[in-house]
């Protein structure tokens, strides 16, 4: 057989086999993003009375606010550079639509309404808030003006694409470990279990649930400023720049939530026990 016959013929098999790897990638990756997710719908406890304005503060907190839904929530972006990019809707249309079980589950599971999967929201972040914080932020949200939603648009690149088929990037629902403690529930008597708690629903989006860094998000180990004294902690805390003073625009919002020097004592007790660096002896579990 002619060494040109042969040639065509392995090109003519890699094509093939090219077309059939890219045909599969997109077809897993839809498969991931369009089916469905089992996830209880179950509403808040009964009887509890909500706080707005503690719902407020508590969407800044969590990004609501201040986050990817733009300052008030009128919508804006959410990426992962390299991989996609999504419109963060209209909070406010997306509020009225869903009853308070549906948002419970959305909040909580990452599910919407038609059963599928939000992308892009960390639902594994809001998993530890307790029922309390969880209707309070709802109520605030509940409270807000109706706006005209924002247009929505999805764009996902190969790399993104090929990242959802192997796993490494996954669907909101997908990442929220559902055998993991929701910390809103259980004690928080001393500064270690403030902290956890805070750090659970305030650091790990960016920072990784282990709190040792994430790559897709690009947040570092959280090692470094537990290692600064208690002084330089709060400042980070105030400001949102580390001590060298440089700017890190994915933590401008925190001089808008206005963290006490009680809730930065807290979050340091917990991150220097966390990364095994002891506690400063001016650093105590006073805080209310």
């Amino acid at each position: 057989m002619p060494i040109a016959t042969v040639l065509s013929r392995v090109l003519a098999a890699l094509a093939g086999l090219a077309l059939l790897g890219i045909g599969g990638t997109y077809g897993l990756s839809e498969w991931k993003l369009r089916r469905s997710h089992d996830a209880p719908l179950v509403a808040l406890r009964p009887g509890i009375v909500t706080d707005p304005a503690a719902g407020e503060r508590l969407a800044r907190i969590v990004g609501c606010w201040a986050g990817c839904h733009g300052p008030r929530g009128e919508g804006g972006s959410d990426q992962v550079t390299g991989m996609y990019r999504i419109t963060a809707p209209t909070l406010a249309p997306v509020i009225q639509a869903y009853g308070d079980a549906e948002l419970v589950r959305l909040i909580r599971y990452g599910v919407k309404r038609d059963g599928n999967s939000a992308l892009g929201m960390p639902a594994a972040t809001f998993w530890p808030l307790g029922e309390q914080a969880l209707a309070d932020i709802i109520a605030h949200l509940r409270a807000q003006p109706m706006r005209t939603a924002m247009p929505r648009e999805r764009q996902i690149t190969w790399r993104g694409r090929w990242s959802l088929a192997t796993g490494e990037l996954r669907v909101s629902a997908d990442q929220v470990d559902r055998s993991a403690p929701r910390w809103g529930e259980l004690p928080r008597s001393n500064a270690f279990e403030r902290g956890r708690y805070l750090a659970s629903i305030v650091c790990s989006e960016c920072h990784g649930r282990d709190f040792e860094g994430d790559r897709l998000q690009g947040g570092p180990s959280l090692a470094a400023i537990a290692a600064y004294s208690i002084g330089q902690f709060r400042e980070f805390m105030r400001t949102g720049k580390p001590i060298d003073g440089r700017e890190i625009p994915a933590m401008n919002w925190l001089p808008e939530v206005g963290f006490t020097d009680a809730e930065s004592e807290d979050l340091y007790v917990f991150l220097r026990r966390r990364h095994g660096l002891g506690i400063e002896p001016a650093v105590g579990s006073q805080s209310p």
